[in-house]
């Protein structure tokens, strides 16, 4: 009942979310926020509904509540919290007023508070999933990458030996 209350819950913040994606990706293609960072987090983080939990929490934060008792996480996310909603309203009011004008064209005032809010919102969620579950340190990821360029190097250079020698085990 819990889970069904919460998917209802963030369904509004999520399409909101989302159409601002796909405005963003429309108007500041090159400018978005790196996201590379995502991939370090584990796979029950990356849902469909991650970005309404993520505006939800930034609410929570910036109004003075605590993330699941880590008070010092909490205060030091919570300016950024702060700014993350500010940006946010700075963005749907940019969206309204652009609404009632040309559809086509993108002001330089509604481009920059998209670059903005993508900058704030890619930070505070590295910060906000870090602060809920361990995620790999740079250096952690850096070595994990490593490993996997040298397997597959490995497998490469050796490639037509081992599949020559499974073939001559398995038969024709």
């Amino acid at each position: 009942m819990m889970n069904r209350f919460r998917k209802w819950l963030y369904k509004p913040k999520d399409n909101v979310l989302n159409i601002i994606n796909q405005i963003m990706d429309e108007c500041i293609p090159q400018d978005r926020a790196p996201r590379d960072f995502c991939v370090k987090f584990p796979e029950e983080i990356r849902h469909d509904n991650l970005a309404g939990q993520l505006w939800f929490g930034a609410e929570c934060l910036a109004a003075g509540s605590i993330i699941m008792n880590r008070e010092l996480e909490s205060m030091a996310m919570r300016p950024l919290a702060k700014e993350l909603t500010r940006s946010l309203e700075d963005v749907r009011g940019a969206l309204r007023d652009q609404a009632l004008r040309d559809l086509n064209t993108y002001t330089e005032k509604m481009r920059e508070a998209l670059r903005h809010f993508d900058v704030l919102f890619a930070e505070f969620e590295l910060s906000y999933v870090s602060a809920m579950v361990p995620v790999k340190s740079p250096r952690e990821y850096y070595v994990q990458q490593e490993v996997i360029v040298l397997f597959c190097e490995t497998v490469e250079r050796n490639g037509k030996g081992v599949l020559t020698f499974i073939w001559n085990c398995n038969g024709p």
